[in-house]
């Protein structure tokens, strides 16, 4: 069954000791009771992404165990939020309403520098299928006597970053060979983009020398009735439609003064039987580590330079190290690899995120 592990980058807690102030920028999340902050709330939004299903298999919180006050096990209890929110502003005043779930772990010393799980299956299927809407999640703990203190992204160490990872058994990648999971992989990102950037003008590249590139705002991945994922990006500029194969297809600019959204989620490649396809995704996704210095040539015309931001079976990402102006890249398309350092993007003036059409 496929696996979607997504990020929650946006996390805070509210204290009824300070109950004016946003804790946004804290490096961890406090539930419970807490001599210096008394009463605290945790608070996460989660965003899901486009999935085949309306309910999963399973769906796992999870959470990294940073601090335990007290000796007696915390009753960390899921809550759904029932009310909006605003991470970078909500405090224990302006704190959203909620209602608790099933859902709950009792977190003990022997939890402390590990990571717990919690089953929040329920809840998540509720969004996904249109029965609650989805405003986040409130951890609370109401013995009165502890707190955990738990990671978020601001702590820097990404094992400690907290997740929510959705296993379900409908699946749109039918992966007989690993270039079909490629073209699902593109697909996968492409029904987010439209989502997450539904008014940027993207530039989507392609192998053709006339046109080489088609310009517009992301609107729809085309999809056959017969099919069981898109394969064919849709794009709209002033009323006027343009259609671009995945197949065609050697980069998607997200667009001027666009950041990569750290909710984006990646398929989680099968086990591919042997052969050649086999060998050339795992061989780039090998050779492009993060973080490498590179230019890419796609065909003749296109060329892109940067840093490897992600990389992902079938897919990787160019972008700077605040993940400024995004390409995402085919990895069946690219031609040439060069390895590149800082000084050499210097010293040819690039910007450290371009594409070059050199007809």
């Amino acid at each position: 069954m496929p696996t979607v592990t997504l990020g929650i980058p946006d996390t805070t807690f509210v204290s009824s000791a300070l109950a004016d102030t946003d804790f946004s920028f804290s490096p961890l999340i406090y539930t419970g009771t807490e001599p210096t902050f008394q009463e605290c709330i945790s608070l996460l939004q989660v965003v899901l992404p486009s999935l085949p299903v309306t309910a999963v298999e399973s769906a796992l919180l999870q959470l990294a165990v940073i601090v335990k006050n007290g000796a007696a096990p915390s009753p960390v209890v899921v809550n759904r939020v029932t009310s909006p929110f605003s991470t970078d502003t909500v405090t224990y005043h302006t704190r959203p309403s909620y209602t608790a779930t099933p859902s709950q772990i009792n977190v003990t010393t022997s939890d402390l520098f590990t990571v717990v799980e919690i089953d929040v299956t329920t809840l998540v299927n509720s969004w996904l299928d249109g029965t609650f809407p989805n405003y986040g999640i409130a951890l609370t703990n109401s013995d009165g006597t502890t707190a955990v203190e738990f990671g978020t992204d601001n702590i820097v160490y990404e094992d400690y970053f907290p997740k929510l990872v959705l296993t379900y058994s409908s699946t749109p990648v039918e992966a007989d060979t690993a270039i079909c999971f490629s073209y699902a992989q593109l697909a996968h990102i492409i029904e987010q983009l439209v989502q997450l950037y539904p008014t940027s003008t993207m530039a989507v590249y392609t192998k053709g020398f006339s046109p080489s590139a088609v310009t517009g705002r992301p609107y729809q991945l085309y999809s056959s009735p017969e099919g069981t994922y898109g394969m064919i990006f849709l794009l709209n500029d002033a009323g006027q439609q343009y259609g671009i194969p995945l197949d065609a297809i050697t980069a998607i600019y997200a667009g001027d003064g666009t950041v990569y959204n750290p909710s984006i989620t990646y398929l989680t490649p099968p086990a591919f039987p042997p052969g050649c396809d086999k060998n050339l995704l795992t061989a780039l996704h090998d050779y492009l580590p993060v973080s490498t210095d590179v230019q890419l040539y796609m065909g003749s015309i296109i060329s892109a330079s940067g840093t490897i931001y992600k990389n992902e079976i079938g897919v990787v990402v160019l972008s700077d190290s605040n993940g400024n102006t995004p390409i995402f890249i085919p990895v069946t398309n690219i031609e040439v690899i060069i390895p590149l350092d800082q000084s050499t993007l210097q010293r040819a003036a690039h910007p450290l995120i371009t594409i070059t059409n050199k007809a």
